[in-house]
């Protein structure tokens, strides 16, 4: 008896196999990224970027897979840096790395808790090999990046093999950024930066006018800063604005003062006031000062807010440029 088999059926059934095998890679491999029997490699560091990684690769039965570790510091960051004469390579020969591979595994172990690990893992069905046991990912081959959070791996990324990143550490700095909610709750809310934001907020939110634009604001500016946190949002490898919070509460006044600073290599290099927030039951005066910071633009947007009892008025917008050749925050046109 002979069996037929539609071609697009073949097609579909073929598809759904790869994903189940994909799926099941990932999910098999979540738990085994950092286990010993599947590593291929010892511990080295990354080569030809201009910030170093200790990492690793591995391999399952469906899987490869390469372990990076990322200082949350850039001082642990530099760490690995050959020119940094405090850090690891010291009285080390930088030209026989291989020497130091289980120098490199004792201090990832001895400072694990100042590193963000990700895995990038690969699944088998997408490569080919060659005679050489070489192999090359096939031109669709979909790379997954994980994070170890909390004792469990978590997806937290995805590419094409043609959308591979040339500097690891740059993109995973990104990834961290991305991936930190309370990082994107720091850049403050978009909707501030829009160019009619002022003329919308006097329109809107005057006396006797319905659908204050304030209410489609999607960050709660004091409730984030009402605890004076002090947070840090990456720029890049060098660069870092700091959130520093300050609070003074009394039967009468509250006032609330953040400021941006921003740090060159871990020193404070400039500072500019961002959020401000002050309510006087005496005077019955209250204001506000809202920002967005843009990080791809490298711009900080702030609007000053006056409360009345029936109405809210927005001065003009002020526009700073982070000018990290500089190191400071200048105002645009200046």
């Amino acid at each position: 008896m002979s069996i037929t088999i539609n071609k697009r059926h073949f097609v579909l059934a073929i598809f759904l196999f790869s994903v189940f095998v994909h799926a099941w890679c990932l999910r098999a491999a979540t738990t085994n990224f950092l286990e010993r029997k599947h590593r291929t490699s010892s511990f080295a560091l990354t080569d030809g970027e201009e910030t170093m990684l200790p990492y690793f690769t591995g391999e399952t039965s469906t899987c490869l897979y390469t372990v990076y570790f990322l200082g949350d510091s850039p001082k642990e960051r530099s760490f690995w840096d050959v020119y940094n004469k405090a850090g690891f390579w010291k009285g080390k020969d930088n030209e026989r790395p291989h020497l130091y591979t289980k120098d490199i595994e004792r201090h990832i172990k001895t400072a694990i808790k100042q590193y963000n690990i990700y895995a990038i893992a690969l699944n088998k069905s997408m490569i080919k090999s060659n005679s050489k046991g070489d192999f090359t990912p096939n031109a669709d081959a979909q790379y997954t990046t994980f994070q170890l959070k909390e004792g469990k791996w978590t997806s937290v990324d995805s590419f094409n093999v043609m959308q591979s990143p040339t500097n690891t550490a740059k993109y995973l700095l990104k990834l961290l950024n991305k991936t930190n909610p309370t990082n994107t709750q720091l850049l403050g809310d978009s909707l501030v930066s829009t160019h009619n934001f002022v003329q919308r907020v006097n329109t809107t939110c005057a006396e006797n006018a319905s659908g204050c634009i304030l209410e489609k604001l999607k960050i709660n500016y004091y409730q984030l800063y009402s605890n004076t946190p002090s947070m840090f949002f990456c720029l890049d490898e060098s660069h870092k604005i700091k959130f520093k919070s300050y609070r003074t509460i009394n039967s009468i006044e509250e006032h609330i003062k953040t400021y941006a600073l921003l740090l060159t290599n871990n020193v404070l290099s400039d500072s500019m006031l961002c959020y401000e927030y002050y309510n006087n039951a005496g005077t019955l005066s209250c204001y506000e000062k809202l920002y967005y910071v843009d990080i791809r633009k490298r711009k900080i947007w702030t609007v000053c807010l006056t409360y009345d009892v029936e109405s809210i008025e927005a001065a003009d917008a002020e526009i700073y440029i982070i000018d990290l050749n500089r190191g400071c925050f200048r105002r645009e046109n200046n």
